[in-house]
C-alpha cells in the first residue's frame, strides 16, 4: 500500500487513502523516473526510422554523421518526466472512469476495460533548446541538419516514454496488475481537450511543461499519455504505439521485426 501527500491543488492537502476498485488502496503520487542519460541509449536505427522512414539504411558516411549529431544533441536536451498513479473510486463499466478524487475520465472506445484498477498519467519533455536549434538551422537553410536533429529528438522522446512505462510496470507487479491500454490526447481520435485533465492529475509544472489555450504543450518536444493498469490481459498485441494507428502506408510505421531493443 502506498500512502503519500497529494501534489497540487486539485487534490486534498492531506493525504487520504482511497479505494481503487475493491482490492487496491493507494493515494495519488507524483513520481519522477531518471531520464538524465536517456539520449545515450537512443539507437541509430530508431533515429533513422524518423529521419528516412522504415527501411532506410544509411551509408557509412551518413551513419557517422548521425552519430556525430546525436553527440551534439546530448547538450541540447534536458529530459525530465513525471507520472502519477490515480486510483479509481470503485468498480466500473463503459467508457467513463470515476477517479478517487471525484474527476471523471472518458476513455476511447477501443480502450474500454472493466479490469482497470489504476490509471497512470504521464508527462515528459526534452526542454526547449533542441527545438530552438532546429528552428535556427531551418532558418539558416540547413534543412538536412534541422530534420536530423528533430528526428533525434523524436526518437529520444519515444525512449523516454518507454522508460516511464517500464517504471509504471513496477507498480503492476506490486499490485498484481498488468499493463493495459495506453492512449494520449490528440492521437487516434482521442480529443485533445482531455489534455487539461491529464495536466491536473500529473504536475506538468514540475518538469516545466505547460499548456496553451489550445491545449498544446510547451515545449513542443514533450509528450503526455494515460496508461491503464488492469487485471485483464489484453487480447490484442499493443507492443508499440503504431499498432492502434489506422494510417495505411505510413513510412514511419513501427513493425515488430524492425524494433530497436529499447522498444521491445
Amino acid at each position: 500500500m502506498a500512502s503519500v501527500t497529494y501534489p497540487h491543488s486539485s487534490y486534498p492537502h492531506r493525504a487520504k487513502e482511497q479505494q481503487a476498485g475493491a482490492d487496491i488502496a493507494i493515494t495519488a503520487e507524483n513520481l519522477a523516473p531518471d531520464l538524465t542519460s536517456v539520449i545515450a541509449e537512443v539507437s541509430v536505427e530508431s533515429v533513422c526510422r524518423y529521419f528516412g522512414g522504415i527501411g532506410y539504411i544509411p551509408k557509412p558516411e551518413a551513419a557517422s554523421r548521425i552519430r556525430h549529431t546525436m553527440d551534439e544533441a546530448d547538450g541540447l536536451v534536458t529530459p525530465e518526466g513525471i507520472y502519477t498513479l490515480c486510483p479509481l473510486s470503485g468498480p466500473h463499466s463503459g467508457q467513463e472512469l470515476l477517479l478517487a478524487n471525484g474527476r471523471k475520465l472518458s476513455v476511447p472506445t477501443c480502450s474500454v476495460d472493466t479490469g482497470v484498477r489504476l490509471v497512470a498519467t504521464a508527462i515528459c519533455t526534452l526542454g526547449d533548446m533542441l527545438e530552438r536549434e532546429c528552428r535556427q538551422l531551418a532558418h539558416d537553410g540547413k534543412l538536412f541538419q534541422s530534420t536530423l536533429l528533430d528526428a533525434i529528438g523524436t526518437a529520444t522522446l519515444d525512449l523516454c516514454a518507454a522508460k516511464i512505462c517500464r517504471d509504471i510496470e513496477r507498480h503492476c507487479r506490486q499490485f498484481k496488475l498488468l499493463m493495459g491500454h495506453r492512449f494520449a490526447p490528440g492521437l487516434d481520435g482521442y480529443p485533445l481537450e482531455h489534455q487539461q485533465l491529464l495536466f491536473e492529475l500529473a504536475d506538468g509544472t514540475s518538469v516545466n511543461v505547460s499548456l496553451n489555450r489550445s491545449a498544446i504543450m510547451t515545449p513542443a518536444k514533450s509528450i503526455s499519455f494515460f496508461q491503464m493498469l488492469t487485471k485483464n490481459r489484453l487480447k490484442e498485441d499493443r507492443t508499440n504505439k503504431c499498432n492502434s494507428c489506422k494510417m495505411a502506408g505510413c513510412q514511419f510505421r513501427i513493425r515488430h521485426e524492425c524494433l530497436a531493443p529499447e522498444f521491445l
